[in-house]
């Protein structure tokens, strides 16, 4: 798995979880719709910290938590 596909992992998983849109995590982020949509589609080649930062705000967890899954351990990366 890459870093991307954990990170959409996530989001899903907790946008699922507050029943949230794109749209409105976009709102609550402060992040553009279509970035918002790039990442969840797997289009986008790289997150920044920046952008990783803003998408927990906008899920009201802190980044640690949001990254807080075995899918984030080195060994289940392809890096």
């Amino acid at each position: 798995m890459t870093i991307n596909q954990a990170v959409v992992k996530r989001l899903t998983q907790y946008m699922e979880k507050m029943d949230l849109s794109q749209a409105e995590l976009a709102r609550r982020s402060t992040l553009p719709v279509p970035t918002i949509k790039s990442i969840i589609q797997r289009r986008a080649k790289g997150i920044e910290l920046k952008t990783f930062i803003l998408l927990a705000h906008g899920l009201g967890i802190t980044p640690a938590e949001l990254i807080d899954d075995p899918s984030f351990l080195a060994e289940n990366l392809d890096i």
